[in-house]
Order: C-alpha cells, then sequence, then structure tokens
C-alpha cells in the first residue's frame, strides 16, 4: 500500500474502506445518521483519483450548496488543485453547467419572486394565488406529470412566457439539459466524460432527477449512489423514497454496503430514535451502533404554553453558558455532563415543525438577548435581501461599464466589491455566509460573468442561510436541520397535530413524518429535549394539545420528565359596591 492509500484509508472502519475502495461497477451506499457519509464519499473522490480516474471524469451531486461547499474543500484538503477537476455541486448547478456549456449566449434563472410576478400575467383565474400556481408548477415538472388540461393549459402559457423574457426557472435547470440529452451524440459525450457518478441524499431525488442521473449513468457503468431511507423527508417537492429502495431492482449486480457506525450521538439518543424509525414499514433494515456510550436521558418537558416553551430554552441555555440575561427560571442541572462540558452558543439548535412556529421564539430569544440565527424561516426575508444585492451588483456593474459579456477579472472585481461591503457592515452574518459562498463560486469557475454571478443567487436556498462560524443559537425547521449537528437539540411542538403534522387538512403521512423527527432526534451529539405545550396559539386558533404518539412511543428507560407548572393567573380585585 503506497503512503498516499495510507492516507486515504487512514481512520476509516471496515465499511467505510469498502465503500471507498469498491470502484467499480454501481453501488448502494446506506448511511445512516452521524456514520461518516461526508468523509466516505470525500475519501471515495481521493482513492478515485489515486486508482488513475481523471479528475474531470468524476460527477459528485448533492443537494445544497452548502453540502457541496464543505464536500469541495474536504477533497481539496486530499487533492490539492487536482480537485479542481472534479465537478462538486448541486442538481441544480449541474445543469446549470450543462445549458451553458451547449447553448450559446446569456442565461438568466429566474428567481422565486420573478417567477410569481411573472405568473400573475397567465392565470386565466384571477382567485387564484400565483405563489400556490409556482408550487403547483415546481410539481408538475418535478414529477413529470402529463397533468389535467387546465394544468397543462397553464404550464404552456408560463413556458411561454419564460421563453418570451429568455429566462429559465430553477426547475428548468433539470428539464432542459435532459432535452438537450435527448441529442444522442451529446448523450454520448457526457457519458464518455463522467465515468464515475457519486450521488448524495440518494433518497431525496425527484422522478425529474431520477430520469436525468439514469440518462447520465445509462444501464450500468460506475455510479455510487449514497443515503439512507429513513432520513427520505422530502415528498412534499415530488422526492420518491422509492428510488432509494428500488436501486438494486433497477441495477442488477449492484453491491449494498451498509455504514453502521454512529460517531455523533450518544447510545441513549441512538437508541431512542432506531426505536422509533422502526415503526416504519417502508425503510431497508439495518440498526445503529453507537460508539460513544451511555448519555444523559432524553428530557421530555411539557410547559404551559408556547411562550413558556421558548423561556424553558433560554433558561437551559444560560444553565449551559452561565446566565446571560434575567431569564433564569430553573437551576442548573447540566451537572451530569461532566466537567468539561464548556458550551458555545453555537452549540445550541431549536428546532420545530413549522415556521409559524418561529415567531414566539424568536421574541422571547430577541428579548433574553441570546444571539440566534432563523434558518429556511419567512421571517429573515432572505429572499428579499438576495434580490436588492442582485439589483446593487446590476446597478455598480453599469456604473463601473462593466456588462453581462465582460472579462472575469472585471467581473469578479465588480461582484466582489458590492458583497464585501455588506459583509463589512458586520450586522447580519447571512452577508458573511454569502460573500464566502460566492468567492467558493468563483474560485471554482463556475462565475465568470455578472449574469453568472445573478443565476447563481437564483440557485440559493433557505438551507443557504445557516452560517456555521457564527456564535449563535440556530433556530430551524426539522426540515432545515437535515445535514447539521449540534451539542444540545431542544424540538419544540412535539404534540399531535404538530408531529405528526396534521393541521392542514386533518391527515398526515405517518411514515414520513416519522422519519422528519427521526431527523430531528439524530441531530443531537450530547442532550436531546422534547418540548411540549399544554395550550398552543396557533394559526390563529387556541388549542389543547396531547403529547405526540412519537414520543411515546420512546422507551421509558431512555427518558426523563419535567414539568412546568401552569402560569399563575392574576387576581382581580372585587369593585366596592355602594349599596
Amino acid at each position: 500500500m503506497t503512503d498516499i492509500e495510507t492516507r486515504i484509508l487512514a481512520g476509516l472502519n471496515e465499511s467505510q474502506r469498502e465503500a471507498v475502495t469498491a470502484i467499480d461497477g454501481p453501488l448502494m451506499v446506506i448511511a445512516g445518521p452521524g456514520t461518516g457519509k461526508t468523509l466516505t464519499i470525500v475519501r471515495r473522490i481521493a482513492y478515485l483519483v489515486h486508482r488513475g480516474a481523471h479528475p474531470g471524469s468524476i460527477l459528485a451531486v448533492t443537494f445544497t450548496n452548502r453540502a457541496a461547499q464543505e464536500m469541495r474543500g474536504r477533497t481539496g484538503a486530499f487533492l490539492g488543485k487536482a480537485a479542481g477537476g472534479v465537478f462538486i455541486g448541486t442538481f441544480h448547478m449541474l445543469g446549470l453547467a450543462i445549458i451553458r456549456d451547449n447553448k450559446p449566449g446569456d442565461l438568466t434563472v429566474c428567481t422565486r419572486e420573478e417567477q410569481v410576478k411573472l405568473l400573475k400575467t397567465v392565470l386565466d383565474d384571477p382567485g387564484r394565488k400565483a405563489e400556490e400556481a409556482a408550487d403547483s408548477m415546481s410539481r408538475f415538472k418535478n414529477l413529470l406529470e402529463d397533468g389535467n388540461e387546465k394544468m397543462r393549459a397553464l404550464y404552456d402559457r408560463y413556458q411561454a412566457a419564460l421563453r418570451s423574457k429568455d429566462l429559465l426557472d430553477l426547475d428548468d435547470l433539470i428539464l432542459t439539459p435532459m432535452e438537450m440529452l435527448s441529442d444522442h451524440a451529446l448523450l454520448q459525450r457526457y457519458r464518455d466524460r463522467f465515468r464515475h457518478i457519486i450521488v448524495d441524499e440518494y433518497q431525496d431525488i425527484n422522478p425529474a432527477q431520477y430520469r436525468f442521473l439514469r440518462l447520465l449513468a445509462g444501464d450500468g457503468g460506475n455510479i455510487c449512489v449514497v443515503g439512507d431511507a429513513d432520513q427520505a423527508i422530502y415528498a412534499f417537492r415530488g422526492a420518491d423514497v422509492t428510488n432509494f429502495l428500488n436501486f438494486e431492482k433497477d441495477l442488477p449486480g449492484a453491491r449494498r454496503i451498509t455504514l453502521s457506525h454512529n460517531y455523533r450521538s450518544t447510545a441513549v439518543i441512538v437508541n431512542a430514535s432506531d426505536a422509533i424509525i422502526e415503526k416504519n414499514a417502508q425503510r431497508i433494515e439495518r440498526t445503529l451502533s453507537p460508539v460513544k456510550k451511555g448519555g444523559v436521558p432524553i428530557t421530555i418537558a411539557s410547559v404551559p404554553d408556547e411562550r413558556a416553551e421558548g423561556e424553558f430554552i433560554v433558561s437551559e441555555i444560560e444553565a449551559r453558558i452561565g446566565g446571560t440575561s434575567h431569564y433564569r427560571l430553573m437551576n442548573a442541572r447540566s451537572g451530569d455532563l461532566g466537567p468539561d462540558a464548556t458550551f458555545a452558543f453555537s452549540d445550541f439548535t431549536v428546532i420545530f415543525r413549522t415556521n409559524a412556529q418561529a415567531e414566539a421564539l424568536g421574541e422571547v430569544f430577541r428579548t433574553s438577548g441570546i444571539p440566534y440565527q432563523i434558518i429556511g424561516g419567512r421571517y429573515q426575508g432572505k429572499r428579499k435581501d438576495i434580490a436588492e444585492i442582485a439589483d446593487r451588483i446590476r446597478e455598480y456593474a453599469a456604473g463601473d461599464g462593466v456588462t453581462t459579456l465582460t472579462g472575469t477579472a472585471r467581473s469578479h472585481s465588480c461582484i466582489m466589491e458590492v458583497l464585501e461591503g455588506l459583509a463589512a457592515g458586520g450586522k447580519d452574518p447571512f452577508y458573511l455566509s454569502l460573500y464566502d459562498l460566492m468567492r467558493f463560486h468563483i474560485a471554482e469557475g463556475n462565475i465568470r460573468t455578472i449574469d453568472d454571478c445573478l443565476n447563481m443567487l437564483s440557485l440559493l436556498t433557505p438551507l443557504d442561510d445557516f452560517d456555521a462560524l457564527a456564535d449563535c443559537v440556530t433556530l430551524t425547521t426539522l426540515h432545515g436541520a437535515k445535514g447539521l449537528e449540534f451539542r444540545v437539540v431542544f424540538i419544540t411542538g412535539a404534540e399531535d397535530g404538530l408531529i405528526p403534522y396534521s393541521l392542514r387538512d386533518g391527515q398526515d403521512d405517518r411514515e414520513e413524518e416519522r422519519r422528519l423527527f427521526y431527523v430531528g432526534m439524530t441531530r443531537a451529539k450530547e442532550e436531546l429535549f422534547l418540548l411540549h405545550a399544554r395550550s398552543r396559539a396557533l394559526y390563529g386558533r387556541n388549542t389543547a394539545p396531547l403529547l405526540s404518539s412519537f414520543v411515546r412511543d420512546i422507551p421509558e428507560v431512555f427518558t426523563r420528565t419535567v414539568a412546568l407548572k401552569d402560569r399563575a393567573r392574576k387576581r382581580h380585585k372585587k369593585q366596592m359596591k355602594l349599596f
């Protein structure tokens, strides 16, 4: 074994080593939470190059810019400059690259706001909401459905309106390359180029992305899919977990490797979460083995209402940080964490099922003085911020005489000066995160012109709001928490109606909701709190929810219960009577 190979395989367990070195033929890697999925993918890329694969022949696709950026950085640590030849990016970045390589002229990807504005001009029903129509168009494209006559007519008008303005929406970045690859010669060119395909989070792909991958990979080839059916949580946007479950049927002879050692969470958290997810039928059987033994019990906290929910969380954070405000509602209970239990604000996350819950939580955090960031929530208004940044870049470019076709050096200078100015303000960690992300894409060659920068801004998702370097508490939805990990996790609204969620129509996809709860639980490394409000105001009505049936399924051996008393009611003095 060479020194380079020794370095690539160093520290890997047996199943990780198998997944790294099995480089011939189709492969499915089942990677549960905390099993070193990204580490395995990065080492596999390095091993491929070490074994003679040209970096440009490797395609690694993931779902978020954040994941792609992390993967690229870690790959660079092994391969150095050679890492630049590997394509590591999202599905949409891949589609954009194929379109840009084969379609001359400018290409503009419209933002969500531009998409909604355009739909308002083509809707035949004035009472129909354009936001809902945008969601319908996205599902129509992602699911590759024929749709009913009315839907098809709207789709045709919408696509005509996009073409009239030389625009593509986000979903077109998958559909348009698929149309291009119907040209057999072009398809063969990309198959010859990408001889090694790695797909991260394969359980979350939708039918359009599935067909796109099958086109590129063909019926055989060296395609490695990595994922976990137990963490499939995006059915609402068209993802189909059966794509993952059927991989071995789609590609007979595919090898299966299971990563089963959890390095993230304590044994208490791993075993408790396994007891939850085992109740799902639509899964691949596997059991995680926790490397960290023991652990403190999971705290199930019953609180009077959503205000008390936030106050309880603040008090627990203060108990570990050392006190930051006048909120000292409870005594510290962190003595059982050991002598090294020192915490930073970034060690904590508060997770909720719906964005509607963020308002009450944010209000408590603002009052407490504890720094926080909200990920993927409508309360940050990041889409508006991104639109304003795009406008400032356009204005700056026009004033400096920079056009969309200007050379890269002047374009880069223009883009970075605008972003540097925003980042230097220091008012919001989002701008620093955005600055780093755009600098990354410039270094990768994804941004060459002003138009490229504007298109890349259009590809940003709410998950790109997260700033991993900011020392603040993270508030996020269960969906937004995917891919993250924290020492201490608070899951709020652990109540029937929210977890599992069924407020909309009284129904829920029980297995999907259980997977979502499982994802939330497995974000925790050391401590997990599940909070239940006995009274909650949500969507304009007051409810008295029951403790979540999912929480009731956790074996008592893994839990402890805390109950806060109801708030004392103010007594009104009786008015004296004159007679």
